[in-house]
């Protein structure tokens, strides 16, 4: 729906924060950082599997362990910005957008956000979620609803945060 100041806003359902977190993820997964590590433990299981092929007793369990906690970390994550999301976007709240010339105005039950257009570092959009990163290469990431926003700001986003 469109907002009375121009841009557009939703109301939240149960089904937003999962589907944000799991965009979250996606993105999170495909990091050249993810990405090597993935790689490593995929290395690291497979040696351990033909260490114990070739009667290795204790070598199992290292692929085994490193499996278990790439996975318990993974899910760690999803829960935690699934917990952060809730607390932005509680169900039944209005979360809200606007894109003008220089800025984007965000709204959600924490309050209302300005962010220059020149602040943006990064801006990438994976299904439902748009991923926000202003500041550092190292800072935090934003995640708000794409909804929020028609394809042709999303570009204008993504064009500023190559600049």
């Amino acid at each position: 729906m469109t907002s009375a100041e121009g841009g557009r806003s939703l109301v939240v359902d149960e089904h937003l924060a999962p589907r944000l977190a799991r965009g979250f993820l996606r993105w999170q997964l495909r990091r050249p950082s993810w990405i090597l590590l993935l790689s490593a433990t995929a290395v690291v299981v497979a040696l351990s599997v033909f260490l114990t092929a070739t009667g290795s007793d204790g070598a199992a369990w290292v692929g085994v362990a490193l499996v278990v906690l790439i996975s318990a970390t993974v899910i760690v994550s999803w829960v935690a910005v699934r917990s952060s999301i809730l607390r932005a976007y509680p169900v039944g709240s209005v979360a809200s957008a606007t894109l003008t010339d220089d800025a984007l105005h965000a709204t959600s039950a924490l309050g209302t956000s300005e962010i220059r257009l020149t602040a943006f570092r990064r801006v990438d959009a994976v299904g439902d979620a748009l991923l926000l990163k202003v500041g550092s290469w190292a800072g935090g990431v934003a995640v708000m609803p794409r909804a929020l926003l028609s394809e042709d700001e999303v570009a204008r986003l993504q064009a500023a945060a190559g600049r």
